[in-house]
């Protein structure tokens, strides 16, 4: 019988650097008896090597051949157009964001593939599940977070404010201790304290991650109130929204007042090669718990893998995708 294959997809956001597999996760997979299949040119942006993939055990190939294997692996959703159909009983594994294409999940779904996210696991309050690759890039981008803000401010940062909650802020908050700063934390929902922001030369804002845009944390007047020279970044800024006032994805601004603004969304993208190596680990956790014998089994009662599938035997899993559908045909006029 021939090995499944797994196909690590080379991404296509202009913006993204990682990748779904490193090869040091290639000798994991090959040890589950799955058969690697990376698509030429994937791990380059962040600095992996075909003949690294090579020597981990991998076959370099095609789109066509990544595409088309039984398991396949990317860190953001692919489009349609990259993809391609998918076949019944074909794995499609990443950080899915289902709610923000359910139309997308739907035609999935009705093709028969089974689809499973890893960034649908609920925040915990200690360490992070395995398989919850988001978290892992949370707490990657928390960190380099601190160390964004201290190089534009030329120094280590005296004073933090964290707003917000989730795995981003708390490896903010204790990267910001370990550079000795002082720091305060505002918890998920809450705006910046005007009357101590002056006391701030670094603001860190984000919000648990969520399928709805994010709110406002910090608006103009809160903005005005900072000292000159200080720097605010928004790891919540994305193509949903912001936290900060004015801030807008992968843009640094500089206020009037000499006040930085930096629209992180994707703040793990500028550390591609541990936060590939950190989206790996959850890739290969995953997939341990999946693969049998060198064959994939979806047990729909496993616990841990029971929310990450949101569409298994061309049925939808997903109730907030179910109610999304149902409410935009609802709103057409559609049966």
């Amino acid at each position: 019988m021939a090995a499944v294959t797994l196909g690590v997809l080379r991404e296509r956001h202009p913006a993204e650097t990682r990748v779904a597999l490193v090869p040091e996760g290639v000798r994991d997979v090959d040890g589950l008896g799955l058969s690697v299949l990376v698509e030429g040119g994937a791990g380059a942006a962040a600095g992996f090597t075909g003949a690294a993939y090579r020597a981990a055990g991998a076959c370099l190939t095609s789109t066509a051949e990544a595409t088309s294997a039984d398991i396949v692996v990317a860190v953001r959703r692919p489009t349609v157009d990259a993809l391609g159909p998918l076949r019944r009983g074909q794995i499609l594994i990443g950080m899915l964001r289902p709610m923000h294409a359910p139309f997308v999940v739907r035609r999935w779904a009705d093709e028969g593939a089974t689809l499973i996210t890893l960034d649908q696991l609920p925040a915990t309050a200690g360490p992070p599940s395995p398989l919850d690759a988001a978290a892992g890039q949370a707490e990657l981008a928390g960190s380099e977070a601190v160390r964004l803000a201290a190089g534009r401010l030329g120094r280590e940062p005296a004073g933090v404010l964290v707003l917000g909650g989730g795995h981003a802020a708390r490896r903010a908050v204790e990267t910001a201790r370990l550079s000795g700063a002082n720091v305060q934390v505002h918890g998920a929902g809450e705006q910046a304290p005007a009357a101590a922001l002056p006391s701030f030369d670094v603001v860190i804002s984000t919000v648990d991650p969520s399928d709805s845009a994010p709110p406002l944390l910090i608006d103009d007047d809160a903005l005005r109130r900072l000292r000159p020279g200080s720097v605010v970044v928004d790891l919540a800024c994305g193509p949903y929204g912001h936290t900060v006032a004015g801030a807008e994805p992968g843009i640094e601004r500089v206020l009037a007042d000499g006040v930085t603004v930096i629209g992180a969304g994707d703040l793990a993208t500028r550390v591609p090669a541990p936060a590939s190596a950190a989206f790996s680990r959850a890739v290969t956790a995953l997939l341990a718990g999946v693969v049998h014998g060198g064959r994939p089994v979806v047990d729909l009662t496993a616990p841990n893998l029971a929310p990450l599938v949101i569409a298994h035997g061309g049925t939808i899993r997903h109730a907030g995708v179910l109610h999304r559908l149902a409410e935009t045909t609802a709103a057409a006029g559609l049966p």
